[in-house]
Protein backbone atom coordinates (compact mmCIF):
# COMPACT_ATOMS: atom_id res chain seq x y z
CA UNK A 1 0.00 0.00 0.00
CA UNK A 2 1.19 3.52 -0.79
CA UNK A 3 2.82 5.24 2.21
CA UNK A 4 0.26 8.08 2.14
CA UNK A 5 -2.57 5.57 2.28
CA UNK A 6 -1.00 3.88 5.28
CA UNK A 7 -0.75 7.22 7.07
CA UNK A 8 -4.34 8.15 6.26
CA UNK A 9 -5.60 4.73 7.29
CA UNK A 10 -3.77 5.05 10.61
CA UNK A 11 -5.25 8.50 11.25
CA UNK A 12 -8.75 7.24 10.53
CA UNK A 13 -8.24 4.23 12.75
CA UNK A 14 -7.33 6.58 15.61
CA UNK A 15 -10.65 8.33 15.20
CA UNK A 16 -9.26 11.54 13.66
CA UNK A 17 -12.12 11.76 11.20
CA UNK A 18 -13.50 14.89 9.60
CA UNK A 19 -17.26 15.34 9.32
CA UNK A 20 -18.30 17.44 6.37
CA UNK A 21 -21.54 19.10 5.36
CA UNK A 22 -22.17 17.80 1.83
CA UNK A 23 -24.58 18.94 -0.89
CA UNK A 24 -25.85 16.01 -2.96
CA UNK A 25 -27.20 17.16 -6.32
CA UNK A 26 -29.84 14.68 -7.47
CA UNK A 27 -32.15 12.18 -5.77
CA UNK A 28 -31.97 9.27 -8.20
CA UNK A 29 -30.20 5.98 -7.56
CA UNK A 30 -26.75 7.61 -7.45
CA UNK A 31 -27.94 10.37 -5.10
CA UNK A 32 -29.57 8.06 -2.55
CA UNK A 33 -26.50 5.77 -2.55
CA UNK A 34 -24.24 8.79 -2.05
CA UNK A 35 -26.33 10.13 0.84
CA UNK A 36 -26.45 6.71 2.51
CA UNK A 37 -22.70 6.16 2.48
CA UNK A 38 -21.80 9.76 3.30
CA UNK A 39 -24.06 9.54 6.33
CA UNK A 40 -22.50 6.24 7.39
CA UNK A 41 -19.05 7.82 7.09
CA UNK A 42 -20.07 10.52 9.56
CA UNK A 43 -20.90 13.32 7.14
CA UNK A 44 -24.06 15.44 6.91
CA UNK A 45 -25.53 15.07 3.42
CA UNK A 46 -28.31 17.28 2.10
CA UNK A 47 -29.95 15.91 -1.06
CA UNK A 48 -31.40 18.38 -3.56
CA UNK A 49 -33.95 16.78 -5.90
CA UNK A 50 -35.77 18.74 -8.59
CA UNK A 51 -38.73 16.36 -8.64
CA UNK A 52 -41.36 15.58 -6.01
CA UNK A 53 -39.89 12.21 -4.96
CA UNK A 54 -36.81 10.03 -5.08
CA UNK A 55 -36.08 8.18 -8.30
CA UNK A 56 -34.70 10.70 -10.78
CA UNK A 57 -35.69 9.72 -14.33
CA UNK A 58 -37.35 6.60 -12.86
CA UNK A 59 -39.65 8.52 -10.52
CA UNK A 60 -43.41 8.25 -10.95
CA UNK A 61 -43.46 11.89 -12.07
CA UNK A 62 -39.98 12.44 -13.55
CA UNK A 63 -38.64 15.83 -14.54
CA UNK A 64 -37.75 14.68 -18.08
CA UNK A 65 -39.13 12.16 -20.57
CA UNK A 66 -36.13 9.91 -21.18
CA UNK A 67 -38.05 6.84 -19.92
CA UNK A 68 -40.54 5.99 -22.66
CA UNK A 69 -43.86 4.31 -21.88
CA UNK A 70 -43.01 0.64 -22.49
CA UNK A 71 -39.38 0.73 -21.37
CA UNK A 72 -38.02 -2.16 -19.37
CA UNK A 73 -34.52 -2.23 -17.97
CA UNK A 74 -31.90 -3.87 -20.15
CA UNK A 75 -30.27 -5.37 -17.04
CA UNK A 76 -31.81 -8.01 -14.76
CA UNK A 77 -32.79 -6.81 -11.31
CA UNK A 78 -30.32 -9.24 -9.74
CA UNK A 79 -27.31 -7.23 -10.98
CA UNK A 80 -28.92 -3.78 -10.73
CA UNK A 81 -29.89 -4.05 -7.08
CA UNK A 82 -27.79 -3.45 -3.99
CA UNK A 83 -26.76 -6.69 -2.26
CA UNK A 84 -28.16 -5.00 0.87
CA UNK A 85 -31.68 -4.67 -0.58
CA UNK A 86 -33.43 -7.03 -3.02
CA UNK A 87 -36.15 -6.13 -5.46
CA UNK A 88 -39.46 -7.82 -4.55
CA UNK A 89 -39.29 -11.48 -5.61
CA UNK A 90 -42.66 -11.13 -7.35
CA UNK A 91 -41.17 -8.85 -10.02
CA UNK A 92 -39.76 -10.22 -13.28
CA UNK A 93 -36.02 -10.06 -13.89
CA UNK A 94 -36.39 -7.08 -16.24
CA UNK A 95 -38.47 -4.47 -14.47
CA UNK A 96 -40.26 -1.40 -15.78
CA UNK A 97 -39.54 2.21 -14.87
CA UNK A 98 -42.21 2.38 -12.18
CA UNK A 99 -40.74 -0.63 -10.33
CA UNK A 100 -37.23 0.83 -10.45
CA UNK A 101 -38.48 4.18 -9.16
CA UNK A 102 -40.26 2.42 -6.28
CA UNK A 103 -37.06 0.50 -5.48
CA UNK A 104 -35.05 3.73 -5.23
CA UNK A 105 -37.65 5.20 -2.86
CA UNK A 106 -37.57 2.03 -0.73
CA UNK A 107 -33.76 2.21 -0.65
CA UNK A 108 -33.90 5.80 0.58
CA UNK A 109 -36.40 4.88 3.29
CA UNK A 110 -34.44 1.81 4.44
CA UNK A 111 -31.20 3.74 4.84
CA UNK A 112 -32.65 6.94 6.27
CA UNK A 113 -32.01 9.20 3.30
CA UNK A 114 -33.88 12.51 3.31
CA UNK A 115 -34.09 15.22 0.66
CA UNK A 116 -35.22 18.71 -0.17
CA UNK A 117 -37.72 18.04 -2.97
CA UNK A 118 -38.70 20.58 -5.59
CA UNK A 119 -35.23 22.10 -5.27
CA UNK A 120 -33.35 22.94 -8.47
CA UNK A 121 -29.64 23.63 -7.99
CA UNK A 122 -28.74 26.73 -9.99
CA UNK A 123 -25.09 27.37 -9.14
CA UNK A 124 -22.25 25.57 -7.43
CA UNK A 125 -19.37 27.98 -6.89
CA UNK A 126 -15.95 27.24 -5.36
CA UNK A 127 -14.97 29.13 -2.21
CA UNK A 128 -11.74 29.33 -0.27
CA UNK A 129 -10.42 26.27 1.58
CA UNK A 130 -12.02 23.78 -0.84
CA UNK A 131 -15.55 24.74 0.25
CA UNK A 132 -18.53 25.47 -2.00
CA UNK A 133 -21.46 27.84 -2.24
CA UNK A 134 -24.67 26.23 -3.49
CA UNK A 135 -27.51 28.33 -4.87
CA UNK A 136 -30.81 26.53 -5.30
CA UNK A 137 -34.40 27.44 -6.08
CA UNK A 138 -37.66 26.21 -4.54
CA UNK A 139 -41.22 27.49 -4.72
CA UNK A 140 -40.32 29.78 -1.83
CA UNK A 141 -37.50 31.43 -3.79
CA UNK A 142 -33.73 31.23 -4.12
CA UNK A 143 -31.41 30.19 -1.29
CA UNK A 144 -27.62 30.31 -1.00
CA UNK A 145 -25.78 28.06 1.43
CA UNK A 146 -22.17 26.97 2.01
CA UNK A 147 -20.99 23.36 2.04
CA UNK A 148 -17.73 21.59 2.77
CA UNK A 149 -18.13 19.29 -0.24
CA UNK A 150 -20.46 18.66 -3.19
CA UNK A 151 -21.27 15.40 -4.92
CA UNK A 152 -22.94 15.60 -8.32
CA UNK A 153 -25.48 12.81 -8.95
CA UNK A 154 -27.74 14.29 -11.62
CA UNK A 155 -27.14 11.51 -14.16
CA UNK A 156 -26.39 11.96 -17.84
CA UNK A 157 -29.77 11.85 -19.56
CA UNK A 158 -30.54 15.55 -19.98
CA UNK A 159 -28.56 16.79 -23.00
CA UNK A 160 -28.92 14.56 -26.09
CA UNK A 161 -26.00 13.88 -28.40
CA UNK A 162 -27.23 14.86 -31.88
CA UNK A 163 -24.83 13.93 -34.67
CA UNK A 164 -25.59 15.01 -38.23
CA UNK A 165 -26.37 12.31 -40.77
CA UNK A 166 -24.72 12.90 -44.15
CA UNK A 167 -27.29 14.27 -46.58
CA UNK A 168 -29.93 15.04 -43.95
CA UNK A 169 -30.44 18.64 -45.08
CA UNK A 170 -31.32 17.50 -48.61
CA UNK A 171 -33.51 14.69 -47.23
CA UNK A 172 -35.52 16.83 -44.80
CA UNK A 173 -38.78 18.30 -46.01
CA UNK A 174 -42.16 19.15 -44.53
CA UNK A 175 -43.23 15.52 -44.23
CA UNK A 176 -39.99 14.10 -42.84
CA UNK A 177 -38.70 14.44 -39.30
CA UNK A 178 -35.69 13.80 -37.06
CA UNK A 179 -36.03 13.37 -33.29
CA UNK A 180 -33.78 12.11 -30.52
CA UNK A 181 -34.89 9.07 -28.51
CA UNK A 182 -35.33 11.45 -25.55
CA UNK A 183 -38.55 12.53 -27.27
CA UNK A 184 -39.74 9.04 -28.25
CA UNK A 185 -42.58 7.61 -26.16
CA UNK A 186 -44.76 5.08 -28.02
CA UNK A 187 -44.53 3.34 -31.43
CA UNK A 188 -48.02 4.21 -32.73
CA UNK A 189 -47.06 7.50 -34.49
CA UNK A 190 -44.76 5.44 -36.76
CA UNK A 191 -47.43 3.05 -37.98
CA UNK A 192 -47.02 2.39 -41.71
CA UNK A 193 -43.86 4.50 -41.95
CA UNK A 194 -40.29 3.56 -42.75
CA UNK A 195 -38.04 4.61 -39.88
CA UNK A 196 -34.29 5.02 -39.62
CA UNK A 197 -32.85 4.37 -36.16
CA UNK A 198 -29.32 5.66 -35.63
CA UNK A 199 -27.57 3.69 -32.88
CA UNK A 200 -27.39 0.03 -31.95
CA UNK A 201 -27.09 0.19 -28.18
CA UNK A 202 -29.85 -0.25 -25.60
CA UNK A 203 -32.35 2.43 -26.65
CA UNK A 204 -31.82 1.71 -30.34
CA UNK A 205 -32.46 -2.01 -29.84
CA UNK A 206 -35.52 -1.31 -27.66
CA UNK A 207 -37.11 1.11 -30.09
CA UNK A 208 -36.43 -1.05 -33.14
CA UNK A 209 -38.09 -3.96 -31.34
CA UNK A 210 -41.15 -1.82 -30.56
CA UNK A 211 -41.40 -0.67 -34.18
CA UNK A 212 -41.01 -4.13 -35.69
CA UNK A 213 -44.73 -4.85 -35.92
CA UNK A 214 -45.80 -1.25 -36.39
CA UNK A 215 -43.51 0.42 -38.91
CA UNK A 216 -43.57 -0.47 -42.62
CA UNK A 217 -39.77 -0.82 -42.63
CA UNK A 218 -36.95 -0.21 -40.16
CA UNK A 219 -33.38 0.79 -40.95
CA UNK A 220 -30.73 0.56 -38.22
CA UNK A 221 -27.34 2.28 -38.46
CA UNK A 222 -24.93 0.67 -36.01
CA UNK A 223 -21.17 0.49 -35.56
CA UNK A 224 -21.06 -3.31 -35.51
CA UNK A 225 -22.51 -3.46 -39.01
CA UNK A 226 -19.91 -3.49 -41.81
CA UNK A 227 -22.16 -4.25 -44.81
CA UNK A 228 -25.76 -3.77 -45.86
CA UNK A 229 -27.82 -6.65 -44.44
CA UNK A 230 -31.53 -6.81 -45.25
CA UNK A 231 -34.34 -9.13 -44.15
CA UNK A 232 -37.52 -8.62 -46.20
CA UNK A 233 -39.60 -10.87 -43.93
CA UNK A 234 -38.76 -8.79 -40.86
CA UNK A 235 -38.80 -5.60 -42.95
CA UNK A 236 -35.45 -4.45 -41.62
CA UNK A 237 -32.12 -3.33 -43.09
CA UNK A 238 -28.93 -3.04 -41.04
CA UNK A 239 -26.72 -0.27 -42.35
CA UNK A 240 -23.05 0.57 -41.61
CA UNK A 241 -21.96 3.90 -40.16
CA UNK A 242 -21.31 6.46 -42.88
CA UNK A 243 -24.51 5.84 -44.81
CA UNK A 244 -26.07 8.97 -46.29
CA UNK A 245 -29.64 10.13 -46.76
CA UNK A 246 -30.66 11.36 -50.19
CA UNK A 247 -33.28 13.80 -51.41
CA UNK A 248 -35.15 10.85 -52.96
CA UNK A 249 -35.66 9.56 -49.39
CA UNK A 250 -33.41 6.52 -49.69
CA UNK A 251 -30.29 5.60 -47.75
CA UNK A 252 -27.08 5.06 -49.69
CA UNK A 253 -23.80 3.41 -48.74
CA UNK A 254 -21.37 4.96 -51.19
CA UNK A 255 -23.33 4.56 -54.43
CA UNK A 256 -25.34 1.53 -53.31
CA UNK A 257 -28.96 2.11 -52.36
CA UNK A 258 -30.02 0.33 -49.16
CA UNK A 259 -32.84 -2.20 -49.74
CA UNK A 260 -36.20 -0.87 -48.59
CA UNK A 261 -38.58 2.05 -49.15
CA UNK A 262 -37.74 5.76 -48.71
CA UNK A 263 -37.15 6.88 -45.13
CA UNK A 264 -40.01 8.85 -43.56
CA UNK A 265 -38.64 9.45 -40.04
CA UNK A 266 -35.32 9.34 -38.19
CA UNK A 267 -34.88 8.50 -34.49
CA UNK A 268 -31.44 9.27 -33.05
CA UNK A 269 -30.66 6.67 -30.38
CA UNK A 270 -27.23 8.21 -30.00
CA UNK A 271 -26.97 8.78 -26.28
CA UNK A 272 -26.19 11.94 -24.37
CA UNK A 273 -23.46 14.45 -23.59
CA UNK A 274 -22.61 15.44 -20.04
CA UNK A 275 -24.47 18.47 -18.72
CA UNK A 276 -23.99 20.21 -15.38
CA UNK A 277 -25.71 23.58 -15.85
CA UNK A 278 -24.94 24.59 -12.26
CA UNK A 279 -21.16 24.31 -12.81
CA UNK A 280 -19.07 26.80 -14.78
CA UNK A 281 -16.16 25.06 -16.48
CA UNK A 282 -13.65 27.86 -16.00
CA UNK A 283 -14.56 28.37 -12.33
CA UNK A 284 -14.16 24.72 -11.36
CA UNK A 285 -11.36 23.83 -13.79
CA UNK A 286 -13.25 21.20 -15.77
CA UNK A 287 -14.17 20.27 -19.35
CA UNK A 288 -17.57 18.71 -20.04
CA UNK A 289 -19.79 21.13 -22.00
CA UNK A 290 -21.20 19.31 -25.04
CA UNK A 291 -18.69 16.52 -24.56
CA UNK A 292 -18.98 12.78 -24.15
CA UNK A 293 -16.42 12.84 -21.36
CA UNK A 294 -15.93 14.70 -18.10
CA UNK A 295 -12.46 15.71 -16.96
CA UNK A 296 -10.31 15.78 -14.85
CA UNK A 297 -11.91 13.05 -12.71
CA UNK A 298 -9.71 10.76 -10.67
CA UNK A 299 -11.14 7.21 -10.58
CA UNK A 300 -14.11 8.62 -12.52
CA UNK A 301 -15.47 10.17 -9.32
CA UNK A 302 -13.29 12.89 -7.76
CA UNK A 303 -12.03 16.15 -9.22
CA UNK A 304 -8.29 15.56 -9.40
CA UNK A 305 -7.42 19.13 -8.33
CA UNK A 306 -10.49 20.07 -6.28
CA UNK A 307 -11.02 16.87 -4.28
CA UNK A 308 -14.10 18.11 -2.40
CA UNK A 309 -16.05 18.01 -5.67
CA UNK A 310 -17.23 14.48 -6.37
CA UNK A 311 -19.32 12.73 -9.02
CA UNK A 312 -21.25 9.47 -8.63
CA UNK A 313 -22.66 7.70 -11.68
CA UNK A 314 -20.54 9.26 -14.42
CA UNK A 315 -19.64 5.98 -16.13
CA UNK A 316 -21.48 4.61 -19.12
CA UNK A 317 -22.85 1.12 -19.76
CA UNK A 318 -22.27 -0.11 -16.20
CA UNK A 319 -23.68 -3.66 -15.80
CA UNK A 320 -24.17 -3.29 -12.04
CA UNK A 321 -25.18 0.35 -11.51
CA UNK A 322 -26.29 0.54 -7.88
CA UNK A 323 -23.40 -1.56 -6.50
CA UNK A 324 -21.05 0.70 -8.47
CA UNK A 325 -22.68 3.84 -7.05
CA UNK A 326 -22.34 2.37 -3.56
CA UNK A 327 -18.63 1.66 -4.01
CA UNK A 328 -18.04 5.17 -5.37
CA UNK A 329 -19.98 6.73 -2.51
CA UNK A 330 -18.13 4.65 0.09
CA UNK A 331 -14.83 5.84 -1.40
CA UNK A 332 -15.86 9.52 -1.30
CA UNK A 333 -17.15 9.13 2.25
CA UNK A 334 -13.79 7.83 3.43
CA UNK A 335 -11.77 10.33 1.35
CA UNK A 336 -13.73 13.25 2.77
CA UNK A 337 -13.26 11.92 6.30
CA UNK A 338 -9.59 12.92 6.00
CA UNK A 339 -8.41 16.48 6.53
CA UNK A 340 -7.03 16.55 2.98
CA UNK A 341 -10.32 15.38 1.48
CA UNK A 342 -8.44 12.82 -0.60
CA UNK A 343 -6.81 9.41 -0.17
CA UNK A 344 -4.01 9.96 -2.68
CA UNK A 345 -1.59 12.86 -3.34
CA UNK A 346 -2.36 15.45 -6.03
CA UNK A 347 0.39 14.21 -8.35
CA UNK A 348 -0.92 10.65 -8.27
CA UNK A 349 -4.43 11.82 -9.09
CA UNK A 350 -3.20 13.95 -11.97
CA UNK A 351 -1.08 11.08 -13.34
CA UNK A 352 -4.08 8.73 -13.30
CA UNK A 353 -6.15 11.23 -15.30
CA UNK A 354 -3.31 11.85 -17.76
CA UNK A 355 -2.96 8.11 -18.38
CA UNK A 356 -6.68 7.74 -19.11
CA UNK A 357 -6.65 10.75 -21.44
CA UNK A 358 -3.66 9.41 -23.38
CA UNK A 359 -5.55 6.15 -23.93
CA UNK A 360 -8.59 7.80 -25.48
CA UNK A 361 -6.52 10.26 -27.49
CA UNK A 362 -4.75 7.30 -29.07
CA UNK A 363 -8.05 5.63 -29.94
CA UNK A 364 -9.83 8.84 -30.99
CA UNK A 365 -12.91 7.77 -29.00
CA UNK A 366 -13.59 10.40 -26.35
CA UNK A 367 -16.66 8.46 -25.12
CA UNK A 368 -14.41 5.61 -23.98
CA UNK A 369 -12.95 7.70 -21.13
CA UNK A 370 -15.54 6.51 -18.63
CA UNK A 371 -16.04 2.93 -19.84
CA UNK A 372 -14.66 0.60 -17.17
CA UNK A 373 -13.90 -1.92 -19.92
CA UNK A 374 -11.88 0.51 -22.06
CA UNK A 375 -8.52 -0.75 -20.74
CA UNK A 376 -9.40 -4.42 -20.36
CA UNK A 377 -10.89 -3.98 -16.88
CA UNK A 378 -14.45 -4.64 -15.70
CA UNK A 379 -17.09 -3.08 -13.50
CA UNK A 380 -16.47 -5.63 -10.74
CA UNK A 381 -12.71 -5.02 -10.88
CA UNK A 382 -13.40 -1.29 -10.56
CA UNK A 383 -15.54 -1.90 -7.47
CA UNK A 384 -12.72 -3.97 -5.96
CA UNK A 385 -10.26 -1.18 -6.73
CA UNK A 386 -12.40 1.39 -4.91
CA UNK A 387 -12.90 -0.85 -1.88
CA UNK A 388 -9.19 -1.70 -1.67
CA UNK A 389 -8.21 1.97 -2.03
CA UNK A 390 -10.29 3.22 0.90
CA UNK A 391 -9.65 2.42 4.58
CA UNK A 392 -12.20 0.00 5.96
CA UNK A 393 -15.01 1.67 7.91
CA UNK A 394 -17.18 -0.29 10.35
CA UNK A 395 -19.07 -3.14 8.68
CA UNK A 396 -22.21 -1.31 7.66
CA UNK A 397 -22.73 -2.64 4.11
CA UNK A 398 -22.01 -5.56 1.82
CA UNK A 399 -18.87 -3.74 0.64
CA UNK A 400 -17.31 -4.27 4.09
CA UNK A 401 -18.45 -7.86 4.61
CA UNK A 402 -16.16 -10.87 4.90
CA UNK A 403 -17.68 -12.46 1.80
CA UNK A 404 -17.20 -9.36 -0.38
CA UNK A 405 -15.20 -11.22 -3.04
CA UNK A 406 -17.71 -14.06 -3.09
CA UNK A 407 -20.51 -11.60 -3.76
CA UNK A 408 -18.61 -10.07 -6.69
CA UNK A 409 -18.05 -13.49 -8.27
CA UNK A 410 -21.73 -14.49 -8.23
Amino acid sequence: MHKSLLMMAAALAEGLRVSRRVAVVGGGSAGVAAARFLKQAGHKPNVFETGASFGGVWAERPTNNVVYKNLRTNLPKQVMQSPDLDFPSSLPSYVDGRALGAYISTYAEKFGVEATFGARVLEVTPLADDRWQVKYETQQGCVEDDYDAVVVCNGHYEAPYIPEIPGQDEWLNGDRSIIHSLHYNVPEPYEGKSVLIVGGRSSGVDISRELQNVADWTYIIEKKCSDLVSDSQKRVTHVPVGAALNADGHLYVDSTKAPGPPVDSVILATGYVYAFPFLQEDEVGMEFEGRRSCRPLYLHLQHAERPTLGFVGIQLAVPCPIPTFEAQSRYLGEAWATSEGALTPLGERQSWVAQRLSTIEASGREQDLHYTTAEGSSAWAYIRELVDAAPSPPKTSWLDSDDFDARLST
